[in-house]
């Protein structure tokens, strides 16, 4: 390499690592979750996130962000009990919640641009994988002679639902004098946690700090 080509080299290093910026983050907040499966009616779950991460801006516009997250999923479900009976009565009508809570990490290419002063909006999107680490199973049976009977386990206690999940994130974050952040967040998973069916979808608002 010859004398002009290595000044030009780290010159572009130099302004690459001169506009480079690390920031650390807390952020908590509330979602609502389901999961895709066509043999059930599906409803929308409340759920809570909280975590820490960080964002890596090489520039004034393009950066990394990840995040590890303590992510609370599943869904609720009710209608007419169509599975064959486990009980000398026929059952009637199901009520059904299973909650998953899951230690997740995303990571995500962000791009940054200001939409007024002190405001920047960040649109993020990439990917995720999490593990199950807890949760419970119950559902609520109506028979057909008026009695009731529940169901409860511990949800990644029986070998029914994966731990493992991955899927692609997405979202929108509004920026406040680069300390404050409010955002949304989409999450639609690609592994599905029974069989064939069952892959979560979590929908999220956070608010959170820089430092």
């Amino acid at each position: 390499m010859n004398k002009k080509g290595f000044i030009l080299l780290m010159f572009l290093f130099s302004t690459f690592y001169g506009h480079s910026q690390l920031t650390w983050n807390v952020k908590a907040g509330m979602n609502l979750s389901r999961v895709t499966n066509d043999q059930m009616d599906i409803d929308l779950k409340p759920g809570y996130q909280v975590g820490a991460g960080m964002d890596y801006f090489f520039n004034d516009h393009w950066g990394i962000q990840s995040s590890l997250m303590l992510i609370s999923k599943g869904y609720k479900s009710k209608g007419d009990y169509n599975y064959p009976p486990a009980w000398e009565a026929p059952a009637k009508t199901y009520d059904r919640t299973e909650n998953r809570v899951y230690i997740e990490l995303p990571v995500t290419l962000a791009y940054k641009f200001k939409i007024a002063a002190h405001i920047n909006l960040i649109l993020s999107s990439g990917g995720y994988i999490s593990y199950g680490i807890a949760g419970k199973h119950k559902n609520n049976i109506t028979l057909k002679d008026g009695h009731t009977a529940t169901d409860k386990y511990n949800t990644f206690a029986k070998n029914t639902t994966d731990k493992f999940d991955t899927g692609i994130v997405g979202g929108a974050t509004l920026e406040f004098r680069n300390k404050y952040t409010i955002g949304l967040v989409g999450e639609w998973g690609l592994k599905s946690a029974i069989g064939d069916f069952s892959k979560n979808q979590t929908y999220g608002l956070n608010i959170g700090y820089k430092f």
